[in-house]
Formats: C-alpha cells, structure tokens, sequence
C-alpha cells in the first residue's frame, strides 16, 4: 500500500464519477458539476453504505509501519532507510511548523496545509475548514490535483457538524481513516453521481481540547492511506490549530499584537531546532517572560513511572543542577493537569491550596505557581511549571498566549522526540545495539575536533573474530547472530563508559577510546583479550563454543589524523595477529 499518496479532487462525503469529466451532480446544475463531485464530506448522506471492517475510526495509535514516499521505491526498506525517511518526513514538518508560524489569516493558514501536506502525503483532493460558531465547517483552502477539480468554488463545499465525513470528524473530534468511502453511512453522497472507489483521511485541528477545524483529504482507490500518514497529518493539524489560534487572537486583539508578534518568534526559533533540551529551554525562556515570572521549569511525563522528568529551565542552569526526576504521586494538582490537561494555580497564602504542592513553594522562597500541560496529538506529553516569589494575575488574554506557546513547543518537543527516535534507529546496528559503521565516522570526525583542541589523545581498537565463518557454517546463521550478540554485550561490560564501540561489519568490531594513548589503548585490548579467553559462549548450557578474537591498535595523531588512516593501521596489525602463530582459541592484540 502506498503511504504517502496526493489527495482526490472529490473529497469523500460525496460519490463522484469514474472520470472527472462526467462528473454531473444531480442536485446543482452542470457549470458547477466539478466543483459539487470535490465536496464529499458535505454533501447529502446516502442512502445505501453499510459500515464495514474497511473503515476504521483512528485515535493516536497509528501503525508504525513506514510507507513508501512518493520519491522512495515500494522495494523493501531497510531499518537504516525507513529512519532515514522518518527523518526527512519530520524535516518536512518542522519547514511546515516554520511557514504556519509566519502565516497570516486563515486563508494563508489553510493554503500552507495543504501545500505543504502534499509533500509529505500523496492525495488527489485536500481542503481545510474552519469551525463557526454557530456549527458551520467553512472550507478556507482547497487543492485538486485531477484536471476539472483543481479550482473549485469553495461555498460547493461547506458544511456542518454531524454532516459527512468532514461533519462527523468535526462534531466528535476523533480522526477518521476510511479505507472504502462507499462502505461508511456517515459518508455524504450528491443524489445521481457514480460511486467510485475512494479512500479518506479526516483529522481534527485542536487547541485547547477544543475542534477549531478539520483537514479532509481523499484519493481514488481503496486502502489508499494508513496509520502513518495519519500521525503525520494529525501532528501537522496541531500545528494548523495552533497557526489559526494564532491568527484568531490578532484579528481579535490589536493590544496583544507585540505578544503575537512574540509567538511568531518562538515558533520560528522553536522551527529550527530539534533537540529536545534546546526547544524546552527556549520554551522556558519564552514563557516565563509572557507571564512576567522569575523562572519556568519544562517536564516530560512518565507515565509508566508516575514521575516527570526535567529537561529544561528559566534561568539558565546546568542540566546536573537539576532533579532528574520528580515523584507526582503524592502531587494531586500535578496529576489534575497531566491527566486532565487542566490549568491549575497554586497560591501558597491560600489556606485551601494543597499542602504537599505549597510546602515545595514555600521552601524555595517562592508564593505562586501556575502549571500547563504540555499536549501533543491530543495527549499530555510533559508539565510546564510558572513559578513566581510573587502572586500570578492570570488573564485570560495573557493565559491564552501562554497555552499558544506551550501547544506549539508541545508538538515541537514531540517532533524531536520522533526525530532522535528516527536518528537512533539510523544510528544504530539492529543485532548487537552498537552504533553503526556510518555513526563512528561520524563520531570519530567529532573525538579528533576535540582531541587536536584540548591536546588529548584518542585511539581505535579493530577486533575481529577468529573462525567466525565456522560458526555459521557449523551450527548456521541463527547461532552466529547470538554469538554476535553475546560478543557485543562481553565487550560493553569491559569498556569504559566513554568508550564508544561500533559494529564495523560482518564479525569486526570498532571501539573509539576517547583520551586513551597507545599505553592505555593497549590496556584496553588486553583486558578484552583476557575477558574473551575466560569466557565461552553457551546456549542453554548444552553447547559451549570457545570465541578467539584478534585485535589491532592505532592511536591519533601518531598513527593517522583521519579515521581511514586509523582503521587502516589498526586492521594491519589485527591482520599480523591473525597470521602469525598462535594457541588454538587464544585471543590477540597487536
């Protein structure tokens, strides 16, 4: 199945055609015929559509199976690949955060979502609509991608809550994956126009818990979207809720427009990062000048543990400074704002305020503390703590901004999250957990940068199993990949912390030694020479296979200033090792 496929032109509350040129509603006449077929979703409801197990209702939990991208090819990807995808898909999101954040109006808003979804998703049809007040969904950006539909009048296309796909997601506030829009009676249907297959993909924008819009995407074909085009799209109408929140408060307030203005700033500053200490510190920095407060501390939840865990701050202090990790169980209002997304205010001088919360208050010499949830994709991801010597006036106005920003760095947070997720798994070998050949060049680039600065030595051992071939070839692959396995963790528990061992390949193992000299490089070797001779690998305690290993050294700048010319001199000597005679089984280094 495709996973990243445009949108159709006839968004999926209504039939259309088989070809867009035949496309006649029956109930408009035939100049708005293209338009009228591009309004699924806002329709009538037809009258035959049974639900059936090809539509499903989706919440946060989307299948993690990456798909194709329109510039990747639908062969099987490997690990290293997929990551490599999800790095540039989320790279896509954050340029998208960055052009909503700069947007203005709803119109500019709308436009940027579904220009900038396509790049990320394949659809044929993609709009955005607006939630009035009075329970109308206005479409505010339209884009066909089919000859007839790429230009629609927008009023063919409104509807209401309750009304089609479009409707039912904006009434319920849950997303919509439909894999077959005929096989839905939710979906809304123009009496007379042919039922085609068609896929649809229906995502609430929400601030604040609250539905502000839909985005409604559609593509002909059935099964045409999965769950990770869903969590794609879901984080970028975060970002749209967010972008149209944003744009409501400054046609609604000129006198918060230097605040706005603000907003606009942190987003972009939030945009180019995507590392998580970084965006929560910025996130701190912001907030806690919006609510005029001495400091601001920035939390992820963990909920499995029931504690948060501190990853930024105001005023600017080391992260050893900090409390790694807060217990929330005996916190009620800390838990009120996590699980609930709630706001709440702690006033130490109030005799109702709960004990345990001003106890901490009071003994950091402070009187006032505000929290926020921080909310990605609808769930609480992390604590934002406003923390004042002095009482806290919480307006409406200000507060708004406050819950603007923390939402926009929420997704952001989230969006580095996935992003050193992505990186790990790009990073990383699948089989024994070290890094892989691509990461300790990288490393090694980073070590001798700061080895030539602070003139401190680095070396590199190269290992590399005896008869490895044996093994697969006596008791095959699935043996070899544990006695891989086995070796990883043997060396892990004889190194240091800060040595940084590496899958090179096949059975040879690289281990970068930072502040390590030809003398302790040579340490280091024999003791894994030692570990290696006392110890055998065993499965089930049945089978015992002796593993010899064969090891090499080179030392910067002595022995080379690049990392080729280190592997190269380590490899020799590792290759002089393995020629030259030796006990059956004993391990060597050279």
């Amino acid at each position: 199945m495709s996973a990243h496929p445009p949108i159709d032109p006839r968004p999926r509350d209504v039939h259309v055609p088989a070809r867009p040129a035949e496309t006649q509603p029956r109930d408009a006449p035939a100049s708005a015929a293209p338009a009228a077929a591009a309004a699924r979703g806002t329709s009538v409801v037809p009258a035959v559509a049974p639900a059936g197990p090809t539509v499903a209702p989706i919440s946060s939990a989307p299948d993690h199976t990456p798909p194709a991208s329109p510039a990747v090819d639908a062969a099987p990807a490997s690990d290293e690949s997929i990551a490599a995808l999800f790095a540039r898909q989320l790279e896509v999101l954050q340029a998208a955060s960055a052009r909503l954040s700069r947007a203005e109006g709803s119109e500019a808003v709308g436009r940027a979502v579904v220009e900038e979804t396509g790049r990320i998703i394949d659809y044929h049809n993609a709009r955005v609509y607006v939630l009035e007040p009075a329970g109308d969904l206005v479409p505010i950006a339209f884009e066909g991608r089919v000859g007839a539909y790429e230009k629609v009048d927008l009023n063919l296309l409104r509807t209401r809550l309750g009304h089609g796909f479009t409707g039912w997601v904006g009434q319920h506030g849950e997303p919509l994956l439909v894999r077959d829009a005929n096989d839905d009676p939710r979906g809304a249907s123009i009496p007379g126009t042919d039922d085609v297959d068609e896929s649809m993909l229906v995502v609430p924008m929400r601030y604040d818990d609250a539905v502000v819009g839909v985005i409604t995407l559609s593509k002909l074909g059935l099964d045409q979207f999965d769950g990770h085009d869903l969590r794609l799209l879901s984080i970028l109408a975060d970002q749209a809720a967010t972008a149209l929140e944003s744009a409501r408060n400054l046609a609604r307030s000129h006198s918060l427009a230097g605040e706005l203005r603000l907003l606009l700033e942190v987003s972009s500053e939030l945009a180019g990062s995507l590392e998580s200490r970084q965006v929560a510190n910025i996130l701190a920095r912001h907030l806690a000048s919006v609510m005029g407060v001495e400091e601001c501390a920035i939390s992820f939840w963990d909920r499995p543990n029931d504690r948060v865990a501190s990853i930024g701050y105001f005023p600017p202090i080391m992260l050893d400074d900090l409390d790694p990790f807060f217990d929330i169980a005996t916190y009620p209002p800390t838990k009120h704002v996590l699980e609930d997304q709630a706001t709440v205010l702690i006033d130490a001088t109030d005799p109702a305020a709960n004990p345990a919360e001003v106890a901490l208050l009071v003994a950091a010499g402070n009187v006032a503390l505000v929290m926020l949830p921080l909310v990605a994709s609808g769930e609480s991801i992390g604590l934002v703590e406003l923390i004042s010597r002095h009482p806290i006036d919480l307006d409406d106005e200000r507060l708004s901004l406050a819950r603007t920003i923390a939402n926009e760095a929420a997704i952001a947070l989230e969006n580095a999250r996935l992003y050193e997720e992505a990186r790990a798994l790009a990073d990383r070998d699948p089989l024994t957990g070290f890094f892989n050949h691509r990461y300790l060049h990288e490393r090694f680039g980073q070590e001798a940068v700061r080895a030539r600065r602070s003139h401190r030595p680095l070396s590199l051992l190269m290992l590399d199993l005896d008869d490895f071939k044996l093994v697969n070839d006596s008791f095959g692959h699935l043996l070899g990949d544990d006695v891989l396995r086995w070796t990883a963790d043997l060396i892990r528990k004889t190194l240091r912390g800060s040595d940084v061992p590496a899958r090179y390949g096949g059975d040879e193992f690289a281990i970068l030694l930072p502040d390590a000299d030809q003398e302790e490089a040579a340490a280091t070797a024999n003791r894994l020479r030692e570990a290696f001779a006392s110890a055998a690998f065993s499965r089930e305690g049945r089978l015992s296979v002796p593993v010899g290993v064969s090891i090499g050294a080179a030392t910067f700048p002595a022995d080379g200033r690049t990392a080729a010319e280190l592997i190269a001199v380590a490899d020799a000597g590792l290759y002089r090792m393995k020629r030259s005679t030796r006990r059956p089984g004993e391990p060597r280094t050279a």
